[in-house]
């Protein structure tokens, strides 16, 4: 079965339910709700953050800003954020399926991050996350996440 074999209904229950799962992924980051973080991703999900927080390249001191696995990747996002109060916001979901079980999507995102007493900015940040999505035992799940910055506002 192909993308194409997928009824229209059955076609935006499964783009819904993305949405969903990339809503649940901001809504836990800033909860610090890492456990429950952890389900949004697929055990052997990759994020790659290379341009995460400068426009178009990696920060000159990180040589690697790519984490495999789902334990990986919330350890990784756990350690930049744990200590900072954070807002992040998905907008405009462009979902395309791929197949019955997978899709691709760009979601344009902003966030905002302060120092733990929320009195200083640390970075305004405005991109997109280009992703892969695959359904697992019924379940919707990032596969792969790659985010991109069109605008930086640091510190």
């Amino acid at each position: 079965m192909s993308a194409t074999d997928l009824s229209p209904i059955d076609r935006l229950i499964a783009i819904e339910a993305i949405r969903c799962v990339k809503a649940r992924y901001f809504r836990l980051m800033d909860g610090k709700d890492w456990a429950a973080l952890g389900d949004v991703f697929t055990q052997d999900a990759v994020f790659d953050a290379r341009a995460a927080f400068s426009v178009g390249a990696p920060p000159p001191e990180s040589a690697d800003w790519i984490w495999h696995g789902r334990d990986a990747i919330v350890a990784a996002i756990a350690g930049a954020i744990t200590t900072r109060r954070t807002v992040h916001h998905g907008h405009a979901h462009e979902i395309t399926m791929t197949g019955p079980d997978s899709a691709t999507g760009v979601i344009a995102m902003e966030d905002q991050i302060w120092d733990e007493s929320g009195a200083s900015q640390v970075l305004h940040g405005m991109g997109h996350y280009h992703e892969t999505y695959v359904r697992q035992d019924g379940v919707w799940r990032i596969a792969t996440s790659r985010l991109t910055r069109l605008h930086v506002i640091a510190g």
